[in-house]
């Protein structure tokens, strides 16, 4: 019994390296989109992608067997996040 759960674990920490990798990558794009944002003056948020990108991840979901609010409140948590960064480079770029 123990066997098998010490393998479901080791599958899930290969599950987070990946997961963690791919967040990375992630968000080194939207530092890059938020750089350009500040320079163009843009809105740190975009309400009419958000909801765009939360339909296309609620269709995602389903198409995978994963709950769509469950993908949706994850995406939320890190969309908040980029939408603070990107707020913070249009706070500095004000700033200087």
């Amino acid at each position: 019994m123990t066997m098998k759960l010490d393998h479901l674990r080791q599958q899930i920490d290969e599950i987070d390296h990946e997961l963690v990798a791919l967040l990375a990558k992630r968000f080194q794009i939207t530092e890059e989109v938020g750089k350009y944002k500040a320079a163009h003056c843009l809105q740190a948020q975009d309400p009419g992608r958000e909801a765009l990108q939360f339909k296309k991840i609620e269709e995602l979901a389903k198409l995978s067997g994963l709950h769509a609010g469950n993908a949706a409140a994850i995406f939320r948590c890190i969309m908040d996040q980029v939408i603070a960064r990107h707020e913070e480079l249009r706070s500095e770029r004000v700033s200087s």
